[in-house]
């Protein structure tokens, strides 16, 4: 895992050009994980800090459960185009801190709900991540936690990884599910459910973004269309109206600082 200078500025390099994108983008906008996240952690007032919020989804599904919502992101350019869309939707109680997932720059203690989605796999360290979390966090404060995962296999895992970092060369690593889970516990962190659901991805609003060109687009397709078998299986590649789409699996998951 790539925990220096370099996985940061690869994340402000590639979301500072695309960060548009990201406003419309089917995954963040409309994945069934986002419904799913707001159920599982269904807060009932008190302050939320969203971590690498994009272009601000999770916050404003959050912001009408919560008093308030602070949305952080590490790239100026993503927390411009969430201020776009909160004043499209007149989001009121959102405010915006460019702020490191690993270094919050938080009061420890102070916050009641903490989330994170689809963004883990930028960081350059998830568990100072989840230890930051836990900090911040009150006691019995709740952090919901969703984001892409690998195989268990760890050839398998490693192969995942570099076909999404094909695409996105801001992509660190997605860890399997019990992996997260155990790092989660050594935050300090008590699970107290986690999921998994499968979101359809389609290949060509997959690729289309600044960062691919043909060659790197031929590359990702061929790995869909002769996959190994455990790659067939995790994102079951296949054709659909006429369409190339195969799945990611998302781990959602539901923690606590006692």
């Amino acid at each position: 895992m790539d925990t220096s200078k370099e996985q940061r500025a690869r994340v402000q390099r590639i979301y500072g050009q695309d960060s548009d994108y990201y406003i419309t983008s089917t995954p963040h906008a409309r994945s069934s994980s986002l419904a799913r996240a707001a159920e599982m952690l269904d807060p009932r007032g008190g302050v939320l800090l969203d971590v690498a919020t994009g272009a601000g989804h999770t916050a404003f599904k959050m912001a009408g459960r919560c008093r308030w919502v602070i949305a952080t992101d590490l790239t100026q350019g993503m927390l411009a185009s969430a201020r776009k869309l909160a004043a499209e939707r007149r989001v009121q109680n959102v405010s915006f801190l460019r702020a490191d997932a690993e270094n919050l720059g938080v009061r420890g203690g102070s916050l009641d709900h903490v989330s994170v989605r689809i963004a883990p796999h930028h960081f350059a360290d998830v568990r100072r991540f989840l230890k930051e979390a836990a900090r911040v966090l009150k006691p019995g404060g709740r952090l919901i936690y969703v984001d892409n995962i690998a195989p268990d296999e760890p050839s398998e895992a490693d192969a995942y990884n570099g076909f999404e970092r094909l695409r996105d060369p801001s992509h660190n690593r997605c860890e399997s599910l019990p992996v997260l889970v155990e790092m989660m516990e050594e935050a300090g962190l008590q699970i107290l459910h986690a999921e998994t659901l499968r979101k359809q991805m389609n290949f060509e609003e997959w690729t289309r973004r600044p960062n691919i060109d043909a060659k790197a687009r031929e590359e990702l397709r061929r790995f869909l269309e002769e996959p190994s078998a455990a790659i067939r299986y995790w994102l079951a590649p296949r054709e659909e109206e006429g369409g190339l789409v195969f799945d990611e699996i998302e781990a959602v998951i539901l923690a606590e600082r006692p």
